[in-house]
């Protein structure tokens, strides 16, 4: 267990796998955004089987052009998608968990925001390559 201070507030954060979770919740352009070949998120869900819905920024117009590239891979995946255009990905992959699935689920994302916001599905943060189980201190 670690307590993290930010500009957002105190967190703590205990390990975490996804095989703890029924159902993901992904927040796309901040997952992908640290791996060296983003395709490798849809590639790798794909052949490990997971149940993800995969949440596109799209609520700005500088995001349209990765945010169809992301969804071209989804597809091409076989992969649910879908484009948070009023607001950013984390905060809507928060909502959906919450609307579809609650307690079991969780939403994947390195944005502590998210923590902020969820209150029955579990908020995993991606931070040098280990997954976090993140609430708030």
């Amino acid at each position: 267990m670690a307590v993290r201070k930010t500009k957002k507030g105190r967190f703590v954060l205990r390990p975490a796998t996804l095989s703890e979770y029924s159902r993901l919740y992904i927040d796309v352009f901040s997952i992908a955004a640290s791996l060296s070949q983003p395709e490798e998120l849809f590639q790798s869900a794909a052949e490990a089987g997971v149940d993800a819905v995969f949440v596109i920024d799209a609520w700005h117009e500088s995001h349209i052009p990765l945010a169809r590239r992301y969804l071209d891979l989804c597809r091409r995946y076989g992969l649910d998608c879908r484009f948070s255009e009023q607001k950013p990905a984390e905060i809507y992959a928060v909502e959906l968990c919450e609307a579809e699935c609650g307690f079991g689920c969780a939403v994947v994302t390195r944005d502590y925001d998210a923590a902020l916001k969820a209150r029955r599905c579990a908020v995993l943060l991606l931070q040098r390559g280990k997954l976090w189980l993140v609430s708030t201190a």
